[in-house]
Parts: structure tokens; sequence; C-alpha cells
């Protein structure tokens, strides 16, 4: 109930208006079913320590029977014939087992706490990366808005191009040609327009896809950011974070650990084991044959019960199992060998993924500097090549290229910013310490007029 009312609120307030990023992160992490998933499969591995610590304890089973016994044959004897006996009985037991020395038991709890912690490492991993999915659905619909009003916008101008080319040709002032590559350009402009409102319908179902809901306008960034202020630039304190606090790492170490305890456990195979059980029983049984062979309506019926208590300690040595636990002991410490070298592969890939990610925001900062600069510069070609075609200097393929250079340098802009902004949250994520802190800023940049 509490969910559909948080759904409905916002639901109510993006109609009056735009959602925020952070408005956007709040359905989703409501509806979004791989979040979801990790969650469950956080508290499914909660279960282990109870399971290893059953071990422990006293196992009691019971046991009731009940049978009958007809027998239809007779015996013919000296007094004639005799019936032979009926049967009746039934019982029931009570055993307990406890466990007093298995080695393997031991093993096993310490799994079952590798369990636990190796859950919560998926569950940060699947945290973190639910946020870069999240602000990456939401980044790639304000891209491909920007792309949509892009086009639009070329195609109109194109559009005036083409209407200004036909005058132009019915006077005598353009060759045909003008015409031609004018109509052309805006044949192709309209193509790119469905193009972009194709990819814009995608992207915001795939936004759909993680929230269940649809927005019908979201925040966008301002026409200029600022640069996000890290609090070290250095490498080695991006690779010192990632090694310590990347969750995916955290869990290659953890399943490496836990392949050497399985192997530990196989081998405890070799040892003894020490147990105690106790059972308490009781039967009753009844035998039910004829008084006399004269008389077959009396019967008479032999009641016997027992009842008993055993105690026994018990010492199991295995001796010759065919091969079975040597064979389980080689396959599990040559998966423990490959769990070693997936958690090298692991430890490398992090340190190459965190260096990569901070030349990615180094990198994406120069880019947005230069995209910006060159908006500028396409704006000022575009209006000299149009000044020069109206004076007769440039022709009308010069000032279709420019047009088309300023709007592919808006677009280029548009998305250098988006994807600076991702490279933060993905240098964040590689070093393991991405946090809702962190959309927030990015939210803060969003609502910047």
């Amino acid at each position: 109930m509490k969910k559909s009312i948080l759904i409905s609120a916002l639901l109510a307030a993006s109609t009056t208006h735009a959602a925020n990023l952070s408005d956007v992160m709040q359905l989703a992490l409501q509806n979004d079913p791989q979040l979801k998933a990790a969650q469950y499969n956080q508290q499914a591995s909660e279960e282990s320590k109870k399971q290893a610590f059953a071990n422990f304890l006293p196992q009691v089973s019971g046991s009731w029977s009940k049978s009958k016994s007809i027998n239809n044959e007779s015996t013919f004897g000296r007094f004639g014939t005799v019936e032979n006996p009926d049967s009746d009985s039934d019982g029931w037991s009570v055993t307990l087992n406890q466990s007093i020395y298995d080695q393997r038991n031991f093993i096993q709890k310490r799994s079952a706490d590798l369990d636990v912690a190796k859950g919560l490492a998926d569950l940060d991993a699947a945290e973190q990366d639910f946020i870069i999915r999240v602000a990456q659905s939401y980044f790639d619909v304000l891209t491909q808005i920007d792309a949509v009003s892009f086009a639009e916008a070329e195609e109109k101008a194109i559009q005036r191009q083409l209407d200004q080319a036909e005058q132009r040709y019915e006077v005598g002032l353009a060759a045909i040609t003008d015409v031609h590559e004018a109509r052309a350009q805006y044949d192709g402009a309209r193509a790119s327009v469905i193009n972009a409102k194709n990819l814009l319908d995608d992207t915001k179902e795939a936004l759909f896809e993680i929230t269940q809901s649809h927005f019908p306008n979201l925040d966008a960034l301002p026409e200029n950011i600022e640069q996000v202020i890290l609090n070290d630039t250095t490498i080695n304190h991006w690779e010192s974070l990632a090694l310590e606090n990347n969750p995916n790492l955290g869990a290659s170490k953890i399943t490496a650990e836990l392949a050497e305890l399985e192997f530990k456990r196989q081998r405890a195979g070799h040892l003894p084991t020490v147990s105690f059980s106790a059972t308490h029983s009781e039967n009753t049984n009844k035998n039910i044959t004829l008084a006399s062979p004269n008389d077959p309506d009396n019967f008479i019926t032999d009641d016997r019960e027992s009842k008993g208590q055993s105690l026994s300690l018990n010492v199991s040595v295995p001796i010759f199992s065919g091969g079975r636990t040597s064979s389980l002991s080689r396959q599990s410490k040559l998966r423990y060998e490959a769990a070693m070298q997936n958690l090298d592969q692991t430890t490398y890939s992090t340190v190459r993924s965190i260096r990569n990610a901070l030349h990615n925001v180094e990198a994406g900062w120069s880019s947005v500097q230069a995209r910006q600069l060159a908006v500028v510069s396409a704006k000022s070609a575009e209006q000299a090549t149009t000044a020069g075609f109206e004076v007769g200097t440039r022709n009308i393929v010069e000032v279709l290229n420019s047009q088309r250079g300023l709007y592919q340098a808006q677009r280029d802009y548009s998305r250098a910013k988006h994807d600076y902004l991702m490279s933060v949250l993905n240098l964040k994520r590689a070093a393991g310490v991405l946090a809702q802190n962190d959309v927030n800023d990015i939210n803060q940049l969003l609502s910047a007029e």
C-alpha cells in the first residue's frame, strides 16, 4: 500500500513539474527487478548460517507403524481343524542423534559465514550497478531528447534553405542544382528526425523497464556545467580505494576462500566421526485365535507389549569408499586453484578499470570544454557562411554544410556533458564507493538554472 502511494505521488508530481534524477531513482528503487532479485539472494544467503548451526544441534526423529495380518489358512491336527491365528501390531519410537565430532561441520560453519559475507558483497555490487543503470538510462533519454530537438531544428533550417533555393531558381538567381542539393539535404534531415525519435522511444522504454513508469518531462542540464571536483585525482588513491572497497573484487576473494574450505571439507571425509544416539520404542502385538475347534465363535486374544530404550556412542572410521573421497578432494582442490586464478584476473581487471575510469573523467571534462568551444565556432561559421551566401560569395552547399556542422556540434556537446557526469559515477563505481550522495550531487546540477 505504501509503495503504491509513493508511486502515485511521484507520478502526480511529474504532471506538474519535470521529474529529476532523484525522483526517478526512488521509483526505480521500488520497481527494478534486478535490484529486487539481488535483495532476495542476499536474504537467502543468510539462511546458510542457520543450516550450518543445525549440524551441531540434536536431530530428533520419530516413527509410528501399524499392521494387521489376516490368515485364512487352517491347520488339521489331532483335535481337528484349527484356524491359524491372525495378528495385529502397532508401535512407535523416538530417536535422538547428536553429533559429537565431525570436522566437516566446523568447516561448514565457516563456509556459512562466508556465504553471508558474499551475499552482502553481491548486494553492494548490485546496488551500485543499480545507480549506474538508472543514471545511464536517465541521461540516455536526455541525450535523445536533445538529439530530436536539434534534428527538428536542422530540418526546419534546411527547409527554409530549400524554399529559398526554389524561389531564387524561379527568378533565375540560382541553378537547379542548388534546389536538388537542398532537397537531398532536406530528405536526409527528415530521415534523421525519424531515426532520432525512434531512438528516443527506445531510451524511454529502457527507463520504463527499470522504473515501471513513464515521465512526460525530465530535468535537463543547463547550457554550461561546472567541473566535478574530486577529493584526489591521483591514480594511487583510486587504486587503493578500489582494491579495498570494490564489491566485485571482495566477492571474488570470498569465492576463493569458499573454494579452499570446500577442499578442506572434502578432505575431512577421511577423518573419523563421533556421535551419540538414544532411542525409546514401544510395541504392541496382538494374536487372535480360536479357543476351541468346536466353538468357532470363541476367540482368544494374546496381547504382548514391549518397551525398550537404547543408548549408543558411535565412532565411524572411513576405510574405503571406492576412491570417491579422494576424487572429491582432488576435484575441489582443482576448483580452488581455478578460483585463485579468477581472483587474480578480477584484481587485474579492477586495477585496469579504475585507471581507465579516471582517464575517462579527465578526458570527459576536456571533451566538454572542447565541444563547448566547437559550438561557438560552428555558430560563427554558420553565420558567416549564411551572410556570404546572401552576398553571393558562398554557395548553398557551403551553407547547408555549415548548418549541419552547427547542429552536429550541439549534439556532440549535449552528449559530452552527459558522458562526463556518467564517467564520474563510473569512477566511483569502479572504486566501490558509489552512493546515494553522488546521485544527489548530480541532481543539483540538473536543478540548476
